[in-house]
């Protein structure tokens, strides 16, 4: 521990912090050893399981957070170091109760997807329907893969999308940042029949020319959207609202991952607002984490 000595004495912190930060590396240290894990391979998924130790150990949340800070300057060291290139333990801040928590009742990658693959487009025999479930399966992508928002769907013209480049372009709003996010190929597939085939069947007989890539009832793309999440309640029972959706695929990303580029594809302007999908409900990603590291 003399090179990371060195390191927070650099950083001109306290003789008593120095003594304490070391203290709790050799002790973290010690916990990734019995547990056989690599420091080298630690993500948000294997913090969270040190996070989970930490609050079977103590019962006081600043006692946790004192050694999750000193965990954090630890994995500092180690990027300064170039041992490692990412800190997972950046956001990781055990908090109380909370009246109003951002994640409930997530969806994994696999119940997101089960949500497009299930949702049928030509049970309806009514041409029209036909026509609008095969769009709404086209938006149902955008919220299962890319966790776009409703503000997001309406602002999308036909010029923000690059389907032969299997991307697409979200614009900046009022809330989210622009960004470019890629495509999955059968979601690419689907897009060009419905801009090709399915949307100028939509498109108001007095307007021809418009630029919006969705087209709606009287132009309401929100009540569309709430239809669709009333249709997805009856593939998984599980389902909320579009917030939700939004969050499950922000909380998969994450633990894919930096926390830096779940910010670009969230389009979150302020990497704080990023955070708190880690930091609000720890007990959440918790599940995720002994789903695939069950605990000994």
């Amino acid at each position: 521990m003399k090179a990371y000595k060195d390191y927070l004495e650099k950083q001109q912190y306290s003789i008593t912090t120095i003594e304490s930060y070391i203290l709790q590396a050799e002790k973290f240290t010690e916990w990734v050893a019995k547990q056989g894990l690599k420091i080298n391979l630690f993500r948000y998924k294997e913090a969270i399981q040190y996070v989970n130790y930490l609050q079977k150990t103590h019962t006081n949340p600043k006692t946790i957070n004192h050694k999750l800070t000193a965990t954090k300057h630890y994995f500092n060291y180690l990027i300064n170091s170039n041992e490692i290139t990412t800190n997972p333990f950046t956001a990781l801040k055990v908090q109380g109760e909370k009246k109003n928590r951002l994640l409930h009742n997530l969806l994994s990658s696999d119940e997101l997807e089960d949500l497009y693959y299930s949702y049928e487009t030509e049970t309806d025999k009514h041409p029209r329907r036909i026509l609008a479930n095969k769009r709404n399966k086209v938006i149902i992508g955008l919220l299962v893969y890319q966790g776009l928002t409703t503000s997001d769907l309406k602002r999308l013209e036909l010029e923000h999308l690059e389907l032969y480049k299997g991307k697409i372009y979200i614009p900046r709003g009022n809330i989210g940042n622009r960004r470019t996010l890629e495509l999955k190929p059968w979601q690419v597939l689907e897009f060009i029949e419905y801009i090709g085939e399915v949307r100028p069947k939509l498109l108001p007989t007095n307007n021809q020319d418009l630029q919006l890539v969705f087209i709606a009832s009287q132009n309401r793309l929100t009540d569309t959207v709430a239809n669709i999440i009333k249709k997805l309640k009856k593939i998984n029972h599980k389902i909320i609202n579009i917030h939700q959706i939004r969050a499950s695929v922000i909380v998969n990303w994450l633990n894919q991952y930096n926390l830096r580029k779940v910010q670009i594809l969230a389009g979150h302007k302020y990497i704080s607002t990023t955070e708190r999908y880690v930091q609000e409900d720890l007990r959440q990603l918790q599940e995720i984490v002994n789903l695939y590291h069950p605990l000994s």
